[in-house]
């Protein structure tokens, strides 16, 4: 039967189709942009289409990733050995908690933020404990750091935060850290700012 957890689960609320958007809003599909789905609304370039011909879907593909984790190797300096390639952010997050987080677990957020890390949780049977940014946005550091406790597993940190695109500063993501606890950072949108925090270059992993 079903985990009791999850017998009044409620699943996570993505964006809705094109279609569903027009028929509700009468608006054609072809003049809808949907922003809040992290899509390209002018589809592949012309050298992707190219590449994805040349692949051979009857085949299985390499299942260590080789050539695109030696691409992304290439492209940000780090060693294939510590980049992992999942189908979107969400298998990397998901794969995260069923390697780290359990029943009674916790894990904290700082609040608003993108909502996987708490769907994750729940689906984990741990807690999430969502601390709320302060007035600009900006991390509440004092009352992230108070919120740890022996329960706590992963600290999330979306940078540039979705949705509000704040970036963490050098000083609070030591400050976190400096706690020992795994501090995973979010950088989906990263390529969209105007700067990023390039402590991952600096410090082990």
């Amino acid at each position: 039967m079903m985990l009791p957890h999850l017998a009044n689960f409620t699943g996570f609320d993505p964006a809705d189709p094109l279609e569903v958007m027009a028929a509700r809003s009468g608006i054609p599909p072809e003049r809808i942009i949907r922003l809040n789905a992290n899509e390209n609304p002018y589809g592949p370039s012309p050298k992707v289409l190219k590449a994805l011909l040349a692949i051979k879907p009857h085949l299985y593909p390499d299942p260590q990733q080789r050539l695109v984790r030696r691409a992304l190797a290439d492209f940000t300096g780090f060693t294939s050995e510590h980049i992992i390639v999942g189908a979107g952010s969400d298998e990397i997050i998901d794969l995260l908690f069923r390697l780290v987080v359990g029943k009674g677990d916790s894990i904290i957020e700082c609040s608003p933020t993108f909502g996987m890390y708490s769907f994750g949780a729940r689906l984990a049977s741990a807690t999430t404990k969502s601390i709320p940014r302060d007035n600009r946005f900006e991390i509440d550091i004092d009352s992230t750091l108070g919120a740890i406790d022996s329960t706590t597993k992963i600290v999330f940190i979306n940078s540039p935060n979705n949705p509000t695109g704040n970036i963490i500063s050098s000083s609070d993501m030591k400050s976190l850290l400096q706690t020992g606890l795994l501090v995973v950072v979010d950088e989906a949108y990263s390529e969209f700012a105007d700067r990023v925090n390039q402590l991952a270059n600096a410090l082990s992993n």
